[in-house]
């Protein structure tokens, strides 16, 4: 899988979506993808304040790869 931003797509629904398939907690996921576990509430949060960079989005959907 090869980074492209044009596949943004940081909103709340969809990071929550990967960090389930991975199958791990919120903080067990900040902590693979290398992000505070404050900063993955932030960017899980519904309200959508704080939207993850791309690269937060990234790590998490090359986990979820099967």
């Amino acid at each position: 899988m090869k980074p492209d931003i044009k596949k943004l797509n940081n909103s709340p629904e969809y990071l929550r979506e990967l960090v389930s398939k991975i199958g791990v907690s919120q903080n067990e996921a900040a902590r693979m993808i290398g992000v505070s576990e404050r900063s993955i509430r932030y960017y899980l949060a519904a309200n959508g304040k704080q939207r993850a960079p791309y690269v937060v989005q990234f790590a998490p959907e090359c986990l979820a790869i099967d």
